[in-house]
């Protein structure tokens, strides 16, 4: 039997205890505060992280992708350790350049049995993609089987709705509009945003926390009804009552999946949506009516 290796990166906010049970390895982003570097969760964590942009005096953190010789070093390691396989799980290509990275990389291993995958999503749906591979991997499947069940029945129902503070993250760091930017910023309400087809999109704004808290408890039960996977993830960037909060509602609903899983959102996610964030994530079907329906 083939012995295979998952790779995902890290904005995939795979929790630890998960990425060590499935043996999944995380190859980190790279964090910027002015001309200072960071290994996203190497040598700067979540905590570490919320707590410099909120100080106010750090300039304004920005992203990179691993580079392919940082790849190439990992594939090469990994072979060494007698894998026969590697399959590549990272986010959207819309959002990142990281998939450029794999790719370079591959090409110069051009006899080693390398498969990318490009998740189209970040965060969470990410670390749901990477974790259902480690277990499938686990369990014996092969590359073959493995492959075909995250490209035909897990990405293209990879979603994730999250309630922000602010746009600004997004636009300083080219991932939203100026149009969407203005438009929040003039209306002085929280943003609601997604992950569709790869890129991030506003689908409409809300009050207050508590008017998305609303939101996310209405849209469930057909998040519920149209689950493909039995999980859902809760997401947080520097406040964890948020998640908490979610999760504990989210048990008290019928037919919620017993899987419920806290993420705590990175630092290379976090440079983009900043603090007082939260997110659901889940496999399935999505309908941008069920959040402001009645």
């Amino acid at each position: 039997m083939a012995k295979i290796k998952i790779v995902t990166d890290s904005t995939s906010d795979l929790p630890d205890y998960l990425a060590e049970e499935y043996n999944i390895t995380q190859i980190p982003l790279n964090v910027f505060f002015g001309d200072e570097k960071f290994k996203d969760r190497i040598n700067l964590s979540p905590s570490e992280f919320y707590g410099m942009i909120e100080s106010g005096i750090y300039d304004w953190p920005t992203t990179s992708q691993p580079s392919a010789k940082e790849f190439l070093d990992l594939y090469k390691s990994i072979f060494e350790q007698g894998f026969d396989s590697i399959i590549s799980i990272h986010l959207s290509a819309s959002l990142s350049g990281t998939i450029n990275s794999v790719t370079l990389a591959k090409n110069q291993l051009p006899d080693k049995d390398i498969t990318i995958i490009e998740g189209n999503t970040v965060a969470a749906p990410l670390g749901m993609l990477a974790l259902i591979a480690g277990k499938m991997n686990k369990e014996g499947k092969s590359k073959e089987e493995i492959v075909t069940t995250l490209k035909e029945k897990l990405v293209p129902f990879a979603r994730i709705v999250g309630v922000l503070d602010t746009l600004e993250y997004l636009y300083k760091g080219g991932r939203i509009g100026r149009a969407k930017k203005i438009l929040g910023t003039i209306l002085k309400k929280k943003p609601l945003i997604q992950v569709k087809d790869g890129v991030v999109d506003s689908f409409g704004t809300i009050k207050n926390h508590e008017e998305g808290f609303s939101g996310l408890m209405k849209m469930v039960p057909n998040v519920i009804d149209k689950l493909m996977v039995d999980s859902i993830w809760i997401g947080y960037t520097d406040e964890i009552k948020y998640a908490n909060k979610v999760r504990d509602a989210l048990t008290k609903i019928p037919n919620a999946p017993k899987d419920l899983v806290i993420s705590q959102i990175g630092p290379a996610v976090g440079s983009h949506i900043g603090p007082n964030v939260m997110t659901i994530a889940w496999i399935g079907e999505w309908d941008e009516k069920w959040f402001f329906k009645d």
